[in-house]
């Protein structure tokens, strides 16, 4: 990622630019006779790998207090991605920044996962401080339960007997219950916590502070950049995963094929050899009769 530039105009220019840049090469202004033969690639050094495989990481959390702390001022060219889309599985594969980019997002949760841990700790302790729950609310949570419970053995009989109909209301019916022992649960917990003041829950995803039995606050969190960016990552990483012994079988079949190319071109090679030493052989054969008959008595 480079640095920010000021100005929508500015900010448009330096796009294309880049684009620019991906589709006819940094030096496209110079004179033919100056500019390099070789097209741009993405392997090139200057091209950001992990934007290649999905996303740049760096420039998930710019701005936040999960920011990484380093700028990536490489080139992110969607350009260069179709082009490694275009690839197929077996030369993705051989290239390895897949597997790079799998060990970077590892490292990247087992962070946030530490984080997360001494965080809940921290929080189940002020949990333990709280006043137990108010009796009659927890009777009422419990009265929903045991109707949900009934309703649901009804439900049952009722599609057993074909009465799909009736049935089905009653599967709406449960399905509002459920939202009401949720809602019942977070009333509890939001007594509970008035008087001894805001108790921070833990997000399981990005290790975010959230103050439990805010709604508002919750659901601000779920569109939040940090909360979006570490979702990102962990879909990623278990994508990578459950492809990474596919990808090391693709190399493996890659090697291969590779070698058997290898070998069949010095086969060729050594035919061609020997084509030219037999040939060789067949005019000194030529010019030794040549000078018998020249120089004889």
């Amino acid at each position: 990622m480079g640095p920010s530039t000021s100005g929508g105009g500015a900010g448009a220019r330096k796009s294309a630019r880049t684009v620019l840049d991906d589709l006819m090469g940094k030096d496209r202004n110079k004179a033919l006779t100056e500019r390099k033969r070789r097209k741009n690639h993405f392997s090139d050094e200057d091209y950001c790998k992990f934007y290649l495989c999905g996303f740049c990481p760096y420039l998930l959390f710019t701005n936040t207090k999960s920011d990484l702390g380093v700028t990536c001022n490489l080139n992110h060219s969607d350009v260069m991605r179709e082009s490694w889309d275009k690839l197929s599985d077996e030369e993705r594969a051989s290239y390895r920044y897949e597997d790079e980019f799998q060990a970077f997002l590892e490292e990247r949760v087992r962070d946030v996962e530490r984080k997360i841990q001494l965080r809940k700790s921290k929080s189940e302790a002020d949990l333990g401080q709280l006043p137990p729950p108010d009796p009659e609310m927890v009777n009422q949570k419990q009265a929903i339960e045991q109707e949900i419970e009934t309703t649901t053995e009804e439900m049952d009989r009722l599609n057993e007997e074909g009465r799909f109909e009736d049935a089905k209301t009653l599967m709406m019916k449960v399905e509002q219950l459920q939202q009401d022992v949720k809602k019942k649960a977070r009333e509890i917990e939001n007594k509970r916590t008035l008087e001894t003041g805001k108790i921070l829950g833990v997000c399981d995803i990005c290790g975010v502070l959230i103050g439990i039995g805010d709604e508002q606050a919750d659901a601000r969190h779920l569109v939040g950049k940090q909360h979006l960016g570490y979702e990102q990552i962990r879909n990623k990483l278990k994508e990578l995963r459950e492809t990474q012994e596919r990808r090391r079988e693709l190399r493996r079949q890659f090697r291969e094929k590779q070698a058997d190319r290898e070998r069949r071109v010095r086969e060729v090679d050594d035919v061609k050899e020997d084509e030219k030493d037999k040939k060789r052989d067949i005019k000194l054969e030529e010019r030794k009769d040549y000078n018998q008959y020249r120089y004889r008595d």
